[in-house]
């Protein structure tokens, strides 16, 4: 009886509130009162910028996770679990049981260049190890720009795109969990094809509120927004105060939507999702690598140019390991993407001198079909000092130059390298950037290495990442195999 009381309001109240489709007060309400009559404890999270520097200059963090300089972040901050004694290590990490799930309901960015949910396990505890070990590993596929399922979008001037669209996403290990949540939200009036299921494998993975349970982290990645005052959407106050997290429960909704953590009050039947099938990053096209005769005159101008200095070719390498190795092997990856492809240098250091610098080259991958943008970023490889001797890199990304800047402001990857090939047609699928501390002749396509200004933050070694974000054609990373790796050069005076 009581359940065709819950229906019967249900009908009604769709009537009322999902004439419009779209999320309100009112219906998310209605979806948290409908999923506690079917026996589940709803608690409330928040969707929050992740500010890497931020966290590491107040001592939150021992790094910042080589950050991407160029796009923003942000996590979910979540509350513990019903009846969890222990504490979560931060709370932005989480630790969830088989038969629990995550649910955000809200809406995608306004319009950008690229976007992606992922959910990452962040800490390890492991019986011969003091303390948490660090993983930061995805567990799957990512909910991305390519593959989300939105309805329309809230906004005129982007009908018709999946920005400013809304969406639900059910984070969850258990099918049935799923399943409930699933029609919970269609009897609410939330349509099917608005929903996407972002698949926790539990058997990867030591799931429990216990204090040897492994703790995850949900997080949202967005580059480069089409409009500039956009940004905004990503960017939030500090959530620290004073050195400490004024951010705790009860936590409420923001302009991005409702993060709802959905457990059961009794335990049910579960049904664990299997390891995901990951989308193939290979395509069985090499043509990028044709380009690689272009590639080695690039450099050999390159060395050409600057004769009268002394030229150290860095090696280029993968900067971290598969997610699902790095799970296997208890090793960090820094929060890798399968949407991308990660590569790093050798590190330097740089003097005063302005004839002391580095010149980054490499293809331009978005140009070549590779990718939908890439870009190089400039790090700090430090030691972190205050840590010693436990060892851990700053790895801030604080300069970055991307294929989504303009060749006519002289911002961006394109329209660098033909002044070193003028005569070569594929000039255009290359850069070529200058890295110093000084540019006493104000050149062209030369980043200058500041002044630290954030506590705990040196640049006294440097390094350069490389990302390139979703090939088109498979809408994940890149084939590692299938492109030509960004190179750098390191210049200095002759002894």
């Amino acid at each position: 009886m009581k359940r065709l009381l819950v229906l019967l309001f249900v009908v009604l109240s769709t009537i009322v509130y999902c004439s419009d489709p779209y999320f309100t007060e009112e219906n998310v309400n209605l979806f948290i009162e409908q999923l506690e009559s079917e026996g589940f404890i709803v608690q409330q999270g928040t969707f929050y910028s992740f500010d890497m520097p931020d966290l590491f200059s107040n001592y939150i963090t021992p790094s910042c996770y080589g950050n991407n300089a160029d796009t923003p972040y942000c996590v979910y901050y979540m509350p513990p679990a019903p009846y969890q004694t222990v504490k979560n290590t931060l709370p932005f990490t989480f630790r969830l049981k088989e038969d629990e799930a995550v649910v955000f309901l809200g809406w995608t960015p306004p319009e950008v260049k690229y976007f992606s949910y992922e959910t990452l396990l962040m800490f390890r505890y492991l019986p011969y190890v003091e303390g948490p070990v660090r993983i930061f590993g995805g567990v799957g596929d990512t909910v991305n720009i390519t593959n989300v399922k939105a309805g329309d979008s809230i906004l005129e001037k982007t009908a018709g795109t999946v920005y400013n669209a809304p969406l639900i996403i059910i984070t969850t290990p258990d099918r049935n969990v799923d399943r409930i949540i699933r029609e919970t939200a269609r009897e609410v009036g939330f349509t099917e094809d608005i929903i996407n299921t972002d698949v926790v494998p539990s058997v990867l993975l030591n799931l429990g509120i216990e204090e040897d349970c492994d703790e995850l982290i949900i997080g949202a990645r967005f580059a480069f927004f089409n409009n500039p005052d956009d940004k905004a959407y990503a960017l939030d106050p500090s959530a620290l105060e004073d050195g400490e997290f004024w951010m705790k429960p009860p936590f409420s909704s923001n302009h991005r939507g409702w993060v709802l953590r959905v457990t059961p009050s009794e335990p049910i039947e579960t049904d664990p999702y299997p390891v995901p099938n990951l989308t193939p990053r290979d395509t069985g096209d090499y043509s990028e690598l044709n380009l690689k005769a272009t590639m080695d005159s690039l450099e050999e101008a390159i060395i050409d140019h600057y004769s009268d200095l002394n030229a150290d070719v860095l090696r280029t390498y993968r900067w971290v390991d598969i997610s699902y190795h790095a799970i296997q092997n208890n090793t960090d990856v820094l929060g890798d993407s399968r949407d991308a492809i990660y590569l790093k240098s050798d590190p330097f250091a740089l003097e005063e001198d302005p004839d002391d610098f580095a010149i980054v080259f490499g293809p331009i991958h978005s140009l070549t079909g590779k990718a939908i943008y890439s870009s190089f970023v400039v790090y700090s490889n430090d030691l972190v000092k205050d840590l010693l001797p436990y060892e851990s890199r700053i790895l801030y990304g604080f300069l970055s130059i991307n294929s989504e800047r303009s060749a006519e402001t002289k911002l961006g990857l394109p329209g660098s390298a033909e002044r070193f090939l003028p005569d070569d047609p594929n000039a255009k699928y290359f850069y070529v950037w200058k890295v110093s501390k000084s540019n006493p002749d104000n050149e062209d396509y030369c980043l200058l290495v500041p002044e630290p200004t954030l506590k705990r933050i040196t640049y006294d070694e440097l390094m350069i990442g490389f990302r390139a974000y979703v090939n088109p054609t498979t809408g994940v990373g890149p084939s590692y195999e299938e492109i030509l790796m960004d190179k750098v050069i390191h210049f200095s005076p002759k002894k």
